[in-house]
């Protein structure tokens, strides 16, 4: 029996329980901003923990998700007012600006520059100019756009750089993030980048909504990477309006509210290009990026359909996270549902916290409108 599994088993009741109660949003909120912050402090720096594996622990700081977890506890410090928020986002910020490559990428924890992990990062650098400018660096975001410019393939994919050196149309959250900064920057060639990548994304949708390459290195995708997609096709169109990103979205999300609706009732963790289920089990994390997309859609379109949806996904997703006196766990969403499924087995990544959250930010601001 591995030494790290007697280290590890008090905990391991935890992986194997069935969901618990809901509560109210405030207390999953606290919750799992609580877990985002144990995760930073533990990693140490200033990085978010990449995870909290069962049997291996702590993860080391991951700058990808760093960066974009940094307008998800922005915007809770905004509401709330709680200084460990904006000493977090602070924190987040200067390591994210000391870790940067000279070229203006960043890397991944290989140490290998990735496309992927610098678009990430440049969500949360075009955040901070706009919504926290004094702890914003133009020429960190400049360096990181820049350098995605200079490595795009001329169809508008990319592909050096990118992992696994694949051409990935879950990228488009790179495409749109490009459209945000070269508006920021008035950079035309930085603009121009991001609308070849979300054209490019676009040509990979096929007649049934499903989109081509959303694999990480292999199909069939997780829904992780399926939403991420219609993330950044919805981020791009808040920036351009262009009705084709929208209509895009659409076919791929309605099919996608069909199949909740109906015949899987939660969506499963991968599918293959004509929507039959690959895996079972649920990916959590792509599940709570599908609660706060709905929210999107029903504030774009005033559907009631979406709105229904994402409420039923959050108070599911509220079952699923755990609530305990380990502050290892307290807060956290495991990867997959059960906790040993194929995504992120017996992990917590930080990643499906923070969407979890967004997902009941996005919530209140359906609520109030």
């Amino acid at each position: 029996m591995p030494f790290g599994f007697l280290v590890r088993g008090p905990l391991l009741r935890y992986a194997l329980m069935p969901g618990g109660r809901a509560a109210s949003d405030a207390v999953h909120l606290s919750a799992g901003a609580a877990w985002l912050l144990t995760a930073q402090r533990a990693a140490g720096g200033g990085g978010h923990a990449h995870s909290f594996h069962l049997l291996r622990g702590w993860q080391p700081a991951y700058p990808e998700t760093t960066g974009y977890i940094i307008p998800t506890l922005h915007t809770l410090y905004r509401r709330s007012g709680d200084l460990a928020l904006q000493a977090s986002v602070t924190a987040a910020a200067g390591w994210l600006k000391s870790i940067q490559n000279t070229n203006g990428s960043f890397s991944d924890l290989k140490g290998n520059p990735q496309v992927f992990d610098t678009g990430q990062i440049l969500i949360g650098m075009n955040y901070l100019v706009q919504h926290a400018p004094e702890l914003s660096d133009e020429a960190v975001l400049a360096r990181a756009a820049r350098w995605l410019v200079s490595v795009q393939e001329s169809d508008g994919s990319f592909v050096r750089n990118a992992f696994q050196n694949i051409a990935h149309s879950y990228y488009a959250r790179v495409g749109a993030a490009l459209l945000t900064a070269g508006r920021l920057l008035d950079d035309g060639n930085v603009r121009r980048a991001g609308e070849a990548n979300l054209a490019w994304t676009l040509a990979q949708q096929k007649p049934n909504g499903f989109f081509r390459n959303l694999f990480f290195d292999r199909p069939p995708p997780f829904l992780h990477t399926m939403v991420y997609v219609l993330e950044g096709l919805l981020d791009g169109y808040a920036e351009t309006r262009d009705p084709r990103l929208y209509e895009a979205v659409r076919r791929f999300a309605d099919r996608l509210l069909s199949l909740s609706q109906g015949r899987d009732r939660i969506l499963r963790s991968q599918y293959d290009e004509d929507f039959a289920v690959a895996n079972s089990s649920k990916c959590l994390v792509g599940v709570a990026q599908w609660a706060g997309v709905c929210f999107r859609l029903a504030e774009i379109s005033a559907d009631a359909g979406f709105r229904n949806e994402g409420l039923r996904i959050v108070e599911f997703l509220k079952t699923r996270q755990l609530r305990c006196r380990d502050s290892r766990l307290h807060g956290g969403l495991w990867g997959s549902d059960p906790s040993w499924g194929r995504y992120m087995r017996i992990a917590i990544p930080n990643w499906g916290v923070k969407f979890f959250l967004d997902a009941l930010l996005a919530k209140t601001s359906v609520q109030s409108a």
